[in-house]
């Protein structure tokens, strides 16, 4: 077992902060020499944290190493987490705490209608999560009328919280270590020092652990953020504060760690890729993804990485970035579990979550899912 580089930087961080081996690291980083010459950018790059885990990977592996190790350090067998009915994150917690002998249960809330959203509910039931439909507002009380429920039936072995998206300065840790990897690639040649490292932001853990590592690293990189969840919740002011708790968290256990603290106009948030809510899709999106698809044979999705992708391009060429190297940091889950999917019928979940299977797709992943079906009875 290889202990996280950071770990490996400040020793001390392995008597305190707990952490579990979940992933494959580290993971690849390539050119994208195709995309790259059809958009006018010499130097763009992918790091491939789709790749992190055989079993289901994507950003969500990183966090979840040190957060499933906390729970297991308090003993906890049973884990409540956040997210909407497509949640990666709540399948990855699902499929990953399932690993070391856990069961999630999942509070999920509403969406616009995608396949991959009806993909991930049906794995959230093949996994055994225990699935609770709720809205923003009835959210406490459905947790903590679950957590009395699970205190009930074991006394001694309380409900382990994973805040959403696992974004918690423990959870940080797992992208602030991802810096320190990519400071290896770097010296190791596999790519330029990147200028801009594109990165979409939801609940932030992802950004702000890139954001810090690559400051206790010495990199010159900028991180750049692309929103994909609501302003109230993604905002440069609380990203600022999560990259400072965090390393804060860090001296705790580690006084050697430099002092890093950062203000929100450091933090660098593209706005406008965002669309009309979470999880709508945006035609700039949904280009990008076919983009992806058919010059890089790589998959993406519309909700985060898709958004993200059209910013970095975008924003890239506006700024006339043709010489500069750019980084795109593939958040997505790359392993196909839709053979296992598919052996799912959606009664089978609770009832409540049936209507998702039953009204039409957003407009865009319903014109694209006819494209594909159109490509596939000219090559049959």
């Amino acid at each position: 077992m290889e202990y996280p580089l950071l770990f490996g930087a400040y020793p001390q961080l392995k008597d305190g902060v707990p952490w579990v081996s979940l992933g494959d690291f580290p993971t690849p980083v390539r050119r994208l020499e195709r995309l790259g010459r059809e958009v006018g950018l010499d130097h763009l790059y992918v790091k491939r944290d789709d790749l992190s885990s055989i079993h289901y990977g994507g950003n969500k592996v990183r966090k979840l190493e040190f957060l499933l190790a906390d729970a297991q350090r308090k003993q906890a067998d049973v884990l409540f987490t956040i997210g909407a009915v497509g949640s990666n994150h709540a399948l990855a917690t699902t499929i990953h705490s399932q690993r070391l002998g856990m069961r999630a249960i999942l509070f999920l809330i509403d969406q616009p209608m995608a396949r991959y959203a009806r993909k991930n509910m049906l794995l959230d039931h093949c996994y055994h999560a225990r699935m609770v439909s709720t809205s923003i507002l009835a959210m406490p009380f459905r947790i903590i009328r679950h957590y009395l429920a699970n205190a009930r039936l074991s006394p001694l072995r309380f409900p382990y919280y994973i805040p959403v998206g696992g974004s918690s300065p423990l959870g940080c840790l797992g992208y602030v270590n991802a810096a320190f990897e990519l400071k290896k690639q770097v010296e190791e040649g596999l790519l330029p020092e990147p200028d801009y490292l594109f990165v979409p932001l939801g609940t932030m853990g992802t950004g702000s652990g890139l954001c810090l590592g690559c400051r206790l690293v010495g990199l010159k990189t900028e991180v750049i953020g692309v929103r994909v969840t609501e302003r109230w919740m993604c905002n440069p002011r609380k990203m600022a504060s999560l990259v400072n708790r965090t390393c804060a968290y860090l001296r705790r256990f580690a006084p050697d760690v430099p002092r890093v603290r950062v203000s929100a106009e450091e933090m660098t948030f593209l706005e406008e890729y965002f669309g009309r809510e979470y999880a709508r899709f945006t035609e700039q999106g949904m280009e990008a993804v076919s983009m992806m698809k058919n010059l890089e044979g790589i998959q993406i999705e519309g909700t985060y990485t898709g958004k993200t992708l059209a910013g970095t391009l975008d924003y890239s060429r506006r700024n006339g970035w043709q010489d500069k190297a750019i980084l795109f940091w593939n958040t997505y889950n790359s392993v196909d579990l839709s053979a296992r999917a598919g052996e799912v019928d959606y009664r089978k979940l609770p009832q409540a979550f049936h209507r998702y299977f039953e009204m039409p797709l957003q407009e865009l992943d319903a014109a694209m899912m006819r494209r594909e079906n159109d490509v596939r009875k000219t090559t049959a």
